[in-house]
């Protein structure tokens, strides 16, 4: 099997070093030439922090290009699956441009990425592919430009996303087959994986998990478990949590009635993790605000609801990230 990695962000070199030294064939795109140059030349290293044995693969068994040729090799020598794992502002900036040529292709894809919108936009690009979700709660931070940390062992699960996507009530699509081989190699690479066919409540159940703990960590500056440190933080953390509910009510959005006791447990697992948009946040780079907290706000637009607290933090945390002009 051929799996090309669209992006060598924390989940896609997380993913590449796992899945070639289980043998898989990897090719790796990256979004500058200075990183798929480093690769090949430094190699590509997956530490742990349980203490297990850092993985390490020489660069010479790594092909690594910019994500600029992806297109001229796919349409050359085509692979299984194309896996994104861009973070939401690239895919929606620098994705249309890439897959341009491939328009007409009849491609397998799978989006790891975190909130809404991104599937349907990659379906609108890919019009002829078969899109794929994927769910996870693996844990992964990016040291350099060829080292990430396994932060955390969590499960994966893959299903058909989307309009019209995957539900308890639909039978698996004929072309499973190559879902559940995909599933096949990410358990041979250590990986907890399965496909399923509510991969769109899981979708919408992990937008409400980040729609309360993301922000307010990047605001205040803390890691996830100084959320739960004092009656005010909860206060709006649950003021966050009532508007989401309230939306998803209206929507038809299936949540679990323990969400609010599944936000707190994560707090707890992960109180020494540095949010995704915190980490942005610090590293002064723009966040996933817009497709998390504003997926929310647009969902509640269509119905006519106010949203005062997520459209608030929505400005908020877009202020921060903002350049001069």
């Amino acid at each position: 099997m051929i799996i090309d990695i669209i992006g060598a962000g924390s989940m896609g070199l997380l993913l590449a070093g796992k899945l070639i030294h289980a043998g898989a064939g990897i090719r790796i795109w990256c979004r500058s030439s200075e990183q798929s140059e480093a690769l090949k030349k430094e190699g590509l290293t997956v530490s742990y922090e349980d203490g297990t044995a850092p993985v390490f693969i020489p660069g010479k068994e790594i092909f690594a290009a910019p994500a600029s040729a992806f297109a001229d090799t796919v349409l050359r020598e085509p692979g299984d699956w194309v896996v994104i794992t861009l973070k939401q502002q690239a895919f929606h900036e620098k994705l249309p441009e890439m897959l341009f040529p491939l328009k007409n292709k009849s491609l397998q894809m799978v989006c790891f990425q975190n909130g809404c919108g991104h599937l349907e936009r990659l379906q609108e690009l890919m019009p002829y592919a078969s899109i794929w979700a994927a769910v996870t709660t693996e844990a992964a931070k990016r040291k350099t430009l060829t080292k990430v940390i396994h932060a955390g062992r969590g499960e994966t699960w893959i299903g058909e996303g989307g309009p019209g996507g995957s539900g308890p009530e639909r039978e698996m699509p004929v072309h499973a087959p190559a879902a559940i081989s995909l599933v096949e190699t990410l358990l041979t690479a250590g990986f907890s994986a399965s496909v399923s066919k509510e991969v769109n409540t899981m979708i919408y159940r992990k937008l409400l998990i980040n729609a309360v703990i993301n922000p307010l960590t990047a605001v205040w500056r803390i890691q996830n478990g100084e959320l739960l440190a004092s009656e005010q933080r909860m206060l709006v953390m649950k003021e966050l949590y009532a508007e989401a509910i309230t939306v998803f009510d209206a929507c038809g959005i299936a949540h679990e009635e323990n969400t609010w006791d599944s936000i707190i447990e994560v707090c707890r697992a992960t109180s020494g993790n540095n949010s995704s948009m915190l980490a942005d946040v610090l590293s002064s780079r723009a966040t996933e605000i817009r497709w998390i907290n504003g997926s929310i706000v647009d969902l509640a637009e269509r119905r006519g609801i106010q949203v005062p607290l997520h459209r608030w933090i929505c400005q908020l945390v877009e202020g921060m990230s903002a350049r001069e002009r």
